[in-house]
């Protein structure tokens, strides 16, 4: 399969749900999406709206209307602080091989090295979130992901 550059908002849309498709299908990360995300319509939603994110992040432009470091707080409470490293890990090497298996280019680079430092960020508010307000040891730049 001959890959293309990441460059349009469909190509983000063709991403988002590709790696989605995999990420409902994965036994360490399906378990939290799936429960959180019922049915086929939610499901489209979180298409939409994952679609305006990354179109966002990476082509600035503007249409996103979220607050992911609240959502993933929430997940984390329902799940009683269940998410670890290895969540993030797993999101992170999903992303970069569905980039990798689809997209080339710069800005499928910079769509891998954005999910990196994303999930350092998201990580580290979810652990400064849960009670005792629990802070990493060290600098959170040195946590690798994928």
């Amino acid at each position: 399969m001959t890959k293309s550059k990441l460059q349009t908002r469909s190509d983000i849309e063709k991403l988002v749900r590709t790696f989605y498709s995999k990420v409902q299908k994965d036994d360490l990360l399906g378990p939290f999406f799936n429960a959180m995300i019922k049915g086929d319509e939610e499901w489209e939603k979180h298409y939409e709206l994952l679609t305006a994110f990354w179109e966002l992040n990476l082509m600035e432009k503007r249409g996103f209307d979220g607050n992911p470091a609240k959502a993933h707080h929430g997940v984390d409470k329902v799940f009683k602080q269940a998410i670890t490293t290895k969540h993030f890990d797993r999101w992170v090497s999903l992303w970069s091989e569905t980039l990798d298996s689809l997209f080339e280019g710069e800005m499928a680079d910079k769509a891998k090295m954005r999910a990196q430092n994303m999930a350092k960020g998201m990580y580290k508010k979810i652990l400064e979130q849960r009670p005792g307000g629990f802070i990493l040891p060290g600098n959170p730049s040195d946590i690798k992901f994928g």
